[in-house]
């Protein structure tokens, strides 16, 4: 009996541990997240069916240079057998006859099998195959680009849950620190030594206290909810993060992050790609007005033979060459068009340019405020925990009255906030480097 008891007890411990188990969500690492968000990113599962769509339309143009084989067939029957006579003289009678023959059958049938194939002596199939793999090459890059930009919005993301669980924390220590005062102003009531408004003052600082906690902890669910957005999942999901070590590097010089963007951009790539497709389309306009020769091959079948149409099948040969001689100018206006792409083509690349390079800059600049700001801060922390230590020995002491604690306190409170800003910004700051350069363009 105890056997079993004790049997049962385990079984129903291991049961409840695997149900918690599975309420407890998994903590997900920086990279977990960037994973989820690719997979499940509309906007990136949007511009991959663009890339899907331009890979299409390359097996469609160099389909256009292959050989076509076609099959028809068809069946007819007439409403009655169409006949003709013909006249015939006999010698010995010396009289005409006339014989009445069938010119077809009531029904017919016929089968067609026909194999073509252009030839491209003008380049027009090679040229339009060209243009078609540029424009893929383009939508792949047009992955790249959003890809580069969900990689930056899941680590902002990630680092704003993070900052805001932090933040959580030094809001519940300084409404430990306010209860603590609050107690301290109550004892020194009690003996006489302050009046009563210190603790009035006491309960109000306490009450701010726990409004700043409810605030702090509204805001982390706010930014758990986001997180939860950027990765494509229900807004509620439970969010549980492991916090990221990496440290960030020293600033390098200006001129190597922006040399660095201008290779690697996804969005540099495409507008150079750009001026190679819109030069090919004034290459295909030219050549529009080109020859094209296409040769046939022909088998028709005949189902059903008649006097007039006794062959069952045959085979015919066909080579057809077409040169356009005079369109009243719109091969001419095809190529203006193009040209005109072309020179909008070089104009894109200096605003795409000037753009990544200002976006490099402000980054560039914004790394190293962060940078200083995170210096700064842990100086203001320092400085405002030595503050805090003197003032609590004052208050203890007698020496000092309740005021100066409370400002004391409220600057360690701010200081922590600061460097926990300070320190996360500056992760975010590096993070925007890094898409600037497009560093999160080829990960998966």
């Amino acid at each position: 009996m105890k056997v079993f008891r004790s049997c049962a007890v385990w079984l129903v411990l291991v049961l409840s541990a695997g149900v918690l188990a599975q309420q407890q969500p998994s903590a997900l690492t920086l990279q977990d997240s960037i994973r989820i968000a690719l997979q499940n990113s509309r906007s990136l599962r949007s511009v991959l069916q663009d890339e899907r769509k331009a890979n299409a339309r390359v097996r469609e143009a160099k389909g256009a240079g292959l050989p076509q084989l076609d099959v028809s067939a068809n069946y007819r029957r007439l409403d009655r057998v169409p006949k003709a006579k013909f006249p015939s003289f006999d010698p010995i009678t010396g009289t005409f006859t006339f014989n009445e023959i069938e010119i077809q059958p009531i029904d017919s049938g016929t089968a067609t099998v026909s194999l073509s194939q252009l030839v491209d002596i003008s380049g027009v199939v090679r040229t339009a195959t060209d243009a078609a793999s540029l424009y893929s090459r383009i939508a792949n890059l047009d992955v790249q680009r959003t890809r580069n930009e969900v990689v930056l919005q899941v680590k902002q993301a990630f680092y704003d849950v993070l900052r805001a669980q932090e933040l959580v924390k030094v809001a519940e220590e300084a409404l430990q620190n306010a209860e603590v005062r609050r107690r301290l102003a109550q004892a020194a009531v009690d003996t006489g030594v302050s009046p009563k408004l210190d603790v009035m003052r006491a309960d109000a600082a306490v009450a701010a206290a726990q409004q700043a906690v409810i605030t702090a902890r509204n805001a982390l669910q706010l930014a758990k909810s986001a997180f939860n957005n950027v990765l494509g999942r229900r807004v509620d999901e439970p969010v549980e993060l492991l916090p990221v070590e990496e440290q960030v590097p020293e600033p390098a010089d200006f001129n190597q992050y922006l040399q660095e963007a201008l290779a690697k951009r996804p969005e540099m790539i495409q507008a150079n790609l750009g001026i190679s497709l819109a030069e090919k389309q004034i290459t295909a306009a030219k050549r529009d007005q080109l020859p094209t020769v296409v040769v046939r091959g022909q088998w028709d079948f005949n189902l059903k033979t008649s006097t007039f149409q006794p062959r069952e099948s045959s085979f015919t040969t066909i080579a057809a060459v077409q040169f356009k001689i005079w369109d009243s100018g719109q091969t001419q206006g095809r190529v203006e068009q193009a040209r005109a792409d072309v020179d909008k083509a070089k104009i894109t690349i200096e605003n795409v340019r000037e753009g990544i390079a200002l976006e490099v800059r402000n980054a560039y600049l914004g790394l190293q405020e962060a940078r200083e700001k995170v210096s700064a801060a842990e100086k203001g922390l320092q400085a405002a925990t030595e503050s805090l230590r003197v003032a609590r020995l004052r208050y203890e002491a007698g020496v000092s009255n309740q005021l100066e604690l409370s400002d004391a306190e409220l600057a360690y409170t701010q200081a922590e906030q600061n460097l926990v800003n300070a320190r996360y910004d500056l992760r975010v700051a590096w993070a925007r480097l890094e898409k600037a350069m497009g560093k999160y363009a080829q990960m998966q």
